[in-house]
C-alpha cells in the first residue's frame, strides 16, 4: 500500500481548533474505570503505524495532534537548533490501551 501512494504533495488546511471539547466536557475521571473502552491502540504493519480508537478517544485527544501540526513548523523555523516539537500521551491519561507512552513529533526534516 505505501509503495502506490508516491511521493505525496504539499498541501495547506485549516485546524478545526473550535471543534475541539472543552476540559469541562471531558470525564477524565471515568477514563481510569477498568470499563473503559475509549482507548488508543498501536498496531505496526510494513513499517506503518496504525492507530485505532474510538471516536470519543480521537475527539477528546486531537488537540495533541493539532498543537503539533499547527505550531511544530513554525517552532522549527523560529528554533534551528532544536530539531523537532513534541507532545506526549501517558498511561496515566488513561488513553492508551496497549501502550506506557505516545510522543507525537514534528521534525523539519526526517532521516532513515
Amino acid at each position: 500500500m505505501r509503495g502506490r501512494l508516491g511521493s505525496g504533495r504539499p498541501q495547506t488546511v485549516d485546524l478545526p481548533w473550535a471543534g475541539l471539547p472543552d476540559d469541562a466536557a471531558i470525564d477524565y475521571e471515568a477514563r481510569h474505570h477498568r470499563e473503559n473502552r475509549d482507548l488508543f491502540h498501536q498496531h505496526l504493519h510494513a513499517e506503518t503505524l496504525f492507530m485505532t480508537g474510538s471516536a470519543k478517544v480521537f475527539r477528546e485527544t486531537a488537540g495533541h495532534f493539532l498543537e503539533v501540526a499547527g505550531e511544530g513548523p513554525g517552532y522549527i523555523r523560529a528554533h534551528p537548533s532544536d530539531r523537532h516539537f513534541c507532545t506526549e500521551l501517558h498511561s496515566l491519561d488513561g488513553v492508551l490501551g496497549n501502550a506506557r507512552e505516545l510522543h507525537i513529533e514534528h521534525c523539519d526534516q526526517w532521516d532513515s
